[in-house]
């Protein structure tokens, strides 16, 4: 079987598990009732959430830019948001192939693709460790309330299924993650997919070492901050467009972003159902939401930002291809 084939296979699988994701997730809707709180929505806000949606492309740029000077100093501030809003539009179709696209737009003599390439994987680990750090936080001051959803829907039902102890599952899981990463890094040289494995890791570390060497940490850290802020503004305004009253904080809607973020992992195109499912059932078990209303918010949420994805990811391609023409 020839690579060709086996990316083919893979595409399709991930569009399947979409397809069965979102059918899974709006089985049983209403739709005349969800067509009717759609309709009356504050759509003032889902416009502002779609503004920060736009604020968060430029600053992921303006921070990737910051990885790619020390290699070449001329990087365009809009070559970088222009490759990374197509590789975004490209996501909608094929899951995280944006990160490969975007290299493309920033490549020259002095930055090839490959440390292009490598800048990316340094800043998505620090995306990841960010994530990690809130939702550690998070757990840590509000563990009573949060907690419980990773216990219920996560652990629990797999320890129950095993007919084993929380503790002991916990227990087997470090064991098995230990066992993984010294397999990873012992096989890397003979495994394709053991070294991309063992890549990302080093990437982590190379982030943490590449951001101590960086002139402009300050700035980075400041893009970082309202990158996230950006995030967190995108599920706040959302809450306050549905019509009814969820009785929700800044908090509740951090927790709601961090748990849309985790759903963004699963390699389904554009996080299509995973999003949705997670989303809704965090708002149905924690905060009392019926799940209707809470694949309401995940559709508004996820699809104004596929919105602004595809305009933004057109306008970007269009103005490289007059550029390349010019």
């Amino acid at each position: 079987m020839n690579d060709k084939t086996v990316k083919i296979l893979k595409s399709s699988f991930w569009a399947v598990l979409a397809l069965v994701l979102l059918w899974f997730s709006f089985r049983g809707v209403d739709w005349g009732e969800f067509w009717k709180v759609i309709r009356s929505s504050r759509w003032g806000y889902v416009l502002l959430a779609m503004a920060a949606g736009v604020l968060s492309f430029i600053f992921r740029a303006l921070r990737w830019r910051l990885l790619l000077l020390p290699g070449e100093p001329e990087t365009r501030r809009l070559d970088c948001y222009d490759g990374f809003t197509i590789g975004k539009l490209c996501d909608l179709v094929i899951p995280h192939v944006g990160e490969f696209v975007r290299c493309g737009y920033v490549v020259t003599p002095r930055m090839t693709y490959d440390k292009a390439l490598g800048t990316v994987v340094l800043e998505r680990a620090w995306d990841i460790l960010m994530l990690l750090l809130m939702i550690v936080v998070l757990l840590v001051f509000r563990g009573e309330q949060y907690g419980g959803f990773f216990l219920e829907n996560m652990l629990e039902p797999v320890a129950a299924r095993l007919n084993i102890s929380l503790w002991w599952l916990l227990f087997l899981a470090l064991v098995l993650l230990v066992a993984a990463v010294w397999l990873v890094f012992t096989m890397r040289h003979r495994s394709r997919f053991c070294a991309k494995v063992a890549g990302f890791f080093r990437g982590i570390g190379q982030g943490f070492s590449s951001f101590l060497r960086m002139k402009g940490k300050g700035c980075f850290l400041l893009l970082t901050a309202l990158l996230w802020l950006m995030f967190l503004l995108m599920s706040w305004f959302i809450i306050k467009a549905l019509p009814m009253d969820l009785g929700l904080g800044l908090a509740d809607a951090l927790f709601i972003m961090l748990v849309g973020s985790v759903a963004g992992i699963v390699p389904v195109p554009g996080g299509f159902g995973a999003f949705h499912y997670l989303v809704a059932l965090a708002l149905q078990t924690l905060f009392a939401v019926s799940f209707e209303t809470g694949i309401i918010f995940a559709t508004l949420s996820h699809e104004s930002q596929a919105v602004t994805m595809i305009v933004c990811g057109l306008l970007s391609y269009a103005r490289q291809a007059f550029k390349r023409r010019g």
